[in-house]
């Protein structure tokens, strides 16, 4: 018997399907650069007729669309109805370039702007090429849909996804698998969002064939051409007995009114992003607005602990009103807490509005514990300043996120300075790695089952302890369910999911023991690999 064809990638969920491969046709190629024959003015018309037309498929589509999706979708509406990409474009109209030629240009220079970018913020960029590609195919009389099966089950495979094209999904998608993404693009979150196995950044995707069976195993990172599902290819928890409670406290990573509603089963919420609140805004809002945000937001999540991130934003991640400049490589210039001494004032009303806001729902009776933490602390002095200012606004509770290497080796001297550490797994592996976390050809270093990100891990988890600090994780790494096990067994003493992945990883670990994880996490140490380490920690179940 030949032996079956096993391609790799990065897996996105814990279930493994099987089905028939329902391949994407691959998108056109845009235009060549072309003058016109019509006056500016005509070229500007037609353009602000296309964006018209892309904003109510727009409409329709977020219409049909909840959770991350539609967050996402209304994300990029926002990009494409900018008032200055369309004055961008016209000036191009103005120097005799056709409106697909035009908007094609200003996109170009939007991306500049965001060269560099991480994380959800850099999949801006992958954004503005999926909207200059939809405004170009207006602008040429032929719009591209998904035309997927009624019936059945499949498994799409396509060179990347976007949004749009993931809100066409049916029951009928059984599973996904892309050449190109990450563990933190579109096409990762949206599935994680949706319980869609996927397998992501498999540079073997382009040779599967529409009719193929493929047997999707994302725990195991891997697809296997006529693969046979196992017994045991369910849930690995769901033939274990849970206890009464989680081993160590999930708690949900939220960053709007929408999520926080949809946490109540959390313990409480480990990242409250504040940045998504401000992207779109031109001006500064005031304490008072931050006050009423605040306050609704945490009247709106669970009850427990909630730790709120200061905005971090910068010229990666573009706040109009903070008046960043342009930077050569953003995600290692002005951005996180970084800025506030760029913006003080408003750094200085976040944090006041945020300690407001607390006090505000705690006298309604609400049991809640309210936190602040500061990303992209670098040394010693920047975490000391963070917390004095912290502490002069009214919070008591104060925190950083490791995200930078150079901060690790100095946690001891963090003794008594902050109360808790928060690992933000994505981009502490983008710089521990050296890898951009939207470039798809260095995406198998983004693995979060690495060995080197686990050991850094577990030194974090060591030296916190040793200091006295509490530690929690609130990357994508803690949205793994088995991954969380090994973090309960490296000593963390928390995690922070996705909105969508609570449930599961509450349940996992529900049904493991602290000296059963501790096994975990050191059979998934003895990896040489992420796969190894991946496979020895399934293994030690």
């Amino acid at each position: 018997m030949s032996q079956k064809q096993v391609l790799q990638g990065i897996g996105v969920g814990s279930r493994a399907v099987r089905a028939e491969v329902f391949r994407l046709t691959a998108r056109r190629a845009l235009p060549a650069p072309l003058k016109s024959a019509l006056t500016p003015a005509e070229e500007a018309q037609t353009l602000s007729q296309a964006i018209s037309s892309l904003e109510e498929t727009y409409a329709e589509k977020i219409a049909s669309a909840s959770g991350n999706l539609k967050e996402i979708l209304e994300a990029q509406l926002a990009l494409a109805t900018d008032s200055e990409l369309f004055e961008s474009a016209v000036q191009h109209c103005e120097g005799g370039w056709n409106a697909s030629t035009a908007i094609q240009m200003a996109m170009n220079e939007f991306k500049e702007l965001l060269s560099g970018a991480d994380g959800e913020f850099g999949e801006r960029v992958a954004d503005l090429d999926e909207i200059v590609y939809r405004l170009v195919q207006i602008l040429q009389g032929h719009v591209e849909e998904i035309d997927l099966p009624t019936s059945g089950q499949v498994i799409v495979v396509a060179t990347d996804l976007t949004p749009m094209d993931t809100v066409a999904f049916t029951d009928v998608v059984a599973g996904v698998i892309t050449e190109k993404g990450g563990p933190t693009s579109h096409t990762a979150i949206v599935c994680r969002a949706r319980d869609i196995p996927a397998l992501v950044a498999c540079a073997d995707a382009a040779t599967l064939k529409s009719g193929q069976i493929v047997m999707l195993d994302p725990d195991n990172s891997q697809a296997i051409i006529d693969g046979e599902l196992s017994s045991s290819s369910g849930n690995w928890w769901d033939n274990l007995t849970p206890h009464a409670s989680s081993l160590i406290p999930v708690m949900a990573n939220i960053g709007s009114v929408e999520d926080a509603h949809k946490v109540s089963s959390a313990q409480g919420v480990g990242l409250l992003r504040t940045e998504l609140f401000f992207l779109n805004r031109n001006t500064a809002p005031t304490l008072q607005e931050q006050i009423t945000l605040y306050s609704s937001i945490l009247a709106a999540g669970p009850e427990g602990e909630i730790i709120v991130r200061t905005l971090d934003a910068g010229s990666d991640k573009p706040i109009p009103f903070l008046g960043i400049a342009q930077e050569e490589n953003p995600a290692l210039g002005v951005r996180g807490q970084r800025v506030a001494a760029v913006a003080p004032d408003f750094y200085r009303d976040q944090l006041t509005a945020i300690a407001a806001a607390a006090t505000e729902v705690i006298a309604t009776g609400k049991e809640i514990t309210v936190s602040v933490m500061a990303p992209m602390i670098a040394t010693v002095e920047e975490a000391r300043t963070f917390a004095t200012q912290a502490r002069n606004a009214g919070l008591a509770r104060v925190g950083i996120m490791i995200e930078v290497p150079s901060i690790i080796p100095v946690i001891g001297q963090l003794r008594g300075v902050i109360d808790f550490v928060s690992v933000g797994t994505n981009d502490l592996s983008q710089y521990l790695f050296a890898a951009d976390r939207v470039n798809s050809g260095v995406a198998h270093l983004l693995n979060p089952w690495e060995p080197a990100l686990l050991a850094t891990l577990e030194e974090i988890a060591r030296s916190c302890k040793a200091a006295s600090m509490k530690t929690g994780v609130c990357g994508e790494a803690a949205s793994d369910p088995l991954l969380a096990v090994v973090l309960a067994g490296l000593g963390f003493d928390s995690v922070s999911a996705s909105t969508s992945s609570v449930s599961n990883v509450s349940a996992a670990l529900s049904c493991v023991s602290m000296s059963l994880a501790t096994d975990v996490a050191r059979a998934a140490r003895s990896g040489a690999t992420a796969h190894e380490a991946k496979t020895a920690a399934r293994k030690a179940l």
